[in-house]
């Protein structure tokens, strides 16, 4: 019987939670507004002891979600990777907290825990809910608080952008793609930094990156991508992400157990998505769900994991709820994503985990 193992991470985030202060039209993680998530503090600290162990000299960052939603539970998983001797590269932000009276307070207390950076967006989709004056403003803040070394940009050469269309307000992103060419928006999306087609970016992508027959991406393989020591993610309830592939976990509740899932892996047979994607194709994938009714978008899709993310949420949605693979998971993604693609309702009132 096959096992999978993969890479130790030389590069791993802590997912804080799924909720944003934001609803952005780009986001893999498909995450939102409130969402009621239960986070036990118990669970957080097994995360950063696993790393600890499996990883102790991999970069940390700190992401969401929006971490600066529950701040006192980023102080106290920054005050955790301190102590265990790791080091915090970077914490992620969208700034919405400079419109708050309390802002430069919690700037501070973040720094004085032992996070050295904040990560700032700056971009066409955190414009629809944060102008580009507050954002600059926020940057501004950031500078202050953190000194000129404490600020990780992503990305500055959005700014002409966004001035160029209302630099006073915030600008919902269908009307900020009315403003620009096809051509340019696709330059946006893909050179001032590399936005993955994927989660509810692939929708938002389509129009400016083009979209290809289900046919041609039959033949992609994703070992490598699900095997990736780059960039790989924890989060609060043990699912452990690589890559860019959202919303399909490694290993049942593996983060908390890092030094395991990287000696022993997993065994396939436990999980059949990743089976057909660790061992096979795309393809293979596509014609196990159309076998069961799955029908391709005729107009296409704009990337091969814009494909995988629309197969595993019908099969999420159409397979018995105990036939579901355990690997399809967290459950909030795949309501979200059924909502774009009109299988589920709005999942407003769902919790990320039962």
């Amino acid at each position: 019987m096959s096992r999978f193992r993969p890479e130790r991470a030389n590069s791993i985030g802590i997912i804080l939670h799924y909720e944003c202060t934001y609803r952005c039209a780009h986001c893999l993680y498909a995450c939102r507004p409130g969402l009621n998530e239960t986070i036990r503090a118990e669970d957080l600290d097994l995360l950063v002891d696993s790393i600890h162990r499996a990883c102790p000299t991999a970069y940390i960052h700190i992401g969401g979600g929006e971490p600066f939603a529950h701040v006192d539970r980023l102080i106290g998983v920054v005050e955790q990777i301190r102590r265990r001797g790791l080091y915090p590269e970077y914490a992620e932000t969208n700034g919405f907290w400079v419109t708050r009276e309390d802002a430069r307070d919690h700037l501070l207390r973040v720094r004085n825990a032992g996070c050295p950076c904040l990560l700032l967006s700056i971009s066409p989709f955190h414009n629809a809910f944060l102008s580009c004056r507050d954002n600059v403003r926020a940057y501004e803040m950031i500078v202050d608080v953190f000194g000129p070394e404490g600020i990780f940009p992503w990305h500055p050469a959005y700014y002409p952008l966004l001035e160029r269309v209302d630099p006073d307000r915030p600008v919902p992103f269908k009307e900020y793609a009315r403003h620009f060419g096809r051509e340019e928006m696709a330059d946006q999306l893909t050179r001032i930094i590399y936005l993955h087609p994927a989660g509810r970016a692939s929708s938002s992508f389509g129009p400016f990156l083009g979209l290809r027959p289900a046919g041609s991406y039959d033949g992609k393989r994703c070992s490598r991508e699900l095997s990736s020591p780059t960039h790989a993610h924890v989060d609060p309830y043990g699912h452990y992400l690589t890559g860019f592939c959202t919303g399909l976990q490694i290993g049942n509740e593996g983060a908390f157990d890092l030094e395991r899932l990287y000696s022993e892996g997993i065994l396939l047979s436990d999980y059949p998505i990743l089976e057909m994607l660790v061992l096979g194709t795309l393809g293979d994938l596509r014609s196990y769900a159309e076998g069961l009714g799955f029908q391709p978008d005729p107009g296409g899709y704009v990337s091969a994991c814009h494909l995988c993310g629309a197969t595993r949420t019908w099969l999420y949605h159409h397979l018995p709820r105990h036939e579901r693979p355990a690997e399809l998971t967290p459950r909030f993604f795949y309501e979200e994503m059924g909502r774009l693609l009109a299988l589920s309702p709005d999942p407003s009132n769902e919790t990320s985990e039962d």
